[in-house]
């Protein structure tokens, strides 16, 4: 424990970037700095760093009520498995400063037109709070967060970020991308985090660069990386800079396992399965759908193919990059058991590839002839 207050304490020494949001509140000394740079981190949506610091602060002062704010305003207010009702109940307001009484009551508020009005009520109790104040910005009103920098201009790194956004959509006005960017800019030089990288990473992907959307991401990703919700984003990023090579790849291991069941090879095939991925495959006779599972695999096959080559490969990936559907056409010939004639095959097909933590796995598979042309015979 004590090792802890002294990470705390050291913490506090540090801190000289971040201001003070709630002018009086009800922590100790060392522990309103702690919890003003856990506000800071929410309302720059960095709620873990939020999580942490406002711990960090408890350990120096269990009254923090800032801290304790800090702690229900990152939880959910879902009332089937959300904890802020809960954690706002354990808070004792009589003990909150008055302006953390404000934030106390918007947050217990039953309907958003209630929790403006005792906002509007804060603000004019406490002019020149900017947590108080910053309890009227709004999501769906970017000129809130346009208020909110003009008044406040010390502690406006949400609002710059936030404002980026309103610039890149054209909320006030047009589409300003070299706006957004500046923005984006200003909120970084005011705020040591990751939310900012964040930003900018989305605004350059928006603008399809996303070599540069990369870079910034891993930014965000180096603040923390295990479990890091900037983790998703990086892997998308990474996976536009690298579409070619992996539309190159499914369609080599759309290839591959085809090779595998012509040659009756269900190592090699079952290299492209997951073992909690059934895979639905509809044949080019046009019979129902069915699970190709090993007892499928294996069944005695009817014909002996003499040629079977899959060409004019075409990739499509979902916007996340965690799923693909190929498209293809594939052309030979087979020969029935008990027969010396060839059936020339020519037909259409599409995969459904799905990416795992086992890399891509195959899910569906759906065949069709081509007009006017033969696939498998009905058996």
């Amino acid at each position: 424990m004590k090792k802890i207050i002294f990470l705390a304490l050291g913490l506090c020494l540090s801190i000289t970037t971040y201001g003070q949001y709630v002018q009086s509140t009800s922590c100790n000394k060392n522990a309103a700095k702690i919890s003003n740079m856990a506000l800071e981190n929410a309302m720059n949506l960095e709620y873990l760093m939020a999580l942490g610091a406002a711990n960090a602060a408890l350990e120096l002062d269990q009254s923090c009520g800032c801290a304790k704010l800090v702690k229900a305003y990152i939880s959910s207010n879902n009332e089937n498995w959300g904890s802020r009702k809960a954690k706002l109940q354990a808070i004792n307001r009589a003990k909150l400063s008055g302006e953390e009484q404000v934030w106390y009551d918007v947050l217990n508020a039953a309907t958003p037109e209630d929790a403006a009005k005792i906002q509007e009520r804060g603000a004019k109790n406490f002019p020149s709070s900017p947590l108080v104040h910053y309890l009227a910005t709004k999501g769906n009103d970017m000129e809130s967060f346009r208020a909110f920098a003009k008044k406040f201009p010390d502690y406006a790194s949400s609002a710059y970020n936030m404002m980026s956004y309103g610039f890149l959509r054209g909320d006030y006005g047009v589409v300003d991308q070299e706006m957004a960017m500046e923005y984006v800019k200003k909120s970084q030089a005011m705020h040591d985090g990751p939310n900012a990288y964040d930003s900018m990473a989305e605004h350059y992907a928006s603008l399809g660069d996303y070599e540069k959307a990369l870079e910034n991401q891993l930014k965000a990703f180096d603040y923390g990386t295990f479990a890091s919700p900037y983790q998703n984003f990086a892997r998308i990023y990474w996976s536009k800079t690298n579409e070619a090579e992996m539309k190159k790849n499914l369609i080599q291991s759309q290839k591959d396992l085809q090779q595998a069941i012509l040659d009756q090879d269900y190592e090699a095939y079952s290299k492209f399965l997951h073992s909690d991925i059934p895979v639905v495959t509809g044949d080019s006779n046009l019979q129902p759908f069915y699970v190709f599972d090993k007892k499928a695999f294996d069944r005695e096959r009817q014909m002996t193919w003499n040629a079977f080559t899959i060409e004019n490969s075409e990739v499509a990936f979902d916007p996340e990059m965690n799923s693909a559907v190929l498209t293809f056409y594939a052309t030979g010939s087979y020969t029935m058991n008990g027969s010396d004639q060839a059936t020339p095959y020519s037909t259409r097909g599409s995969s459904v590839w799905v990416r795992t933590n086992q890399g891509w796995k195959i899910m569906h598979t759906s065949w069709a002839p081509n007009a006017g042309k033969t696939g498998i015979p009905q058996i």
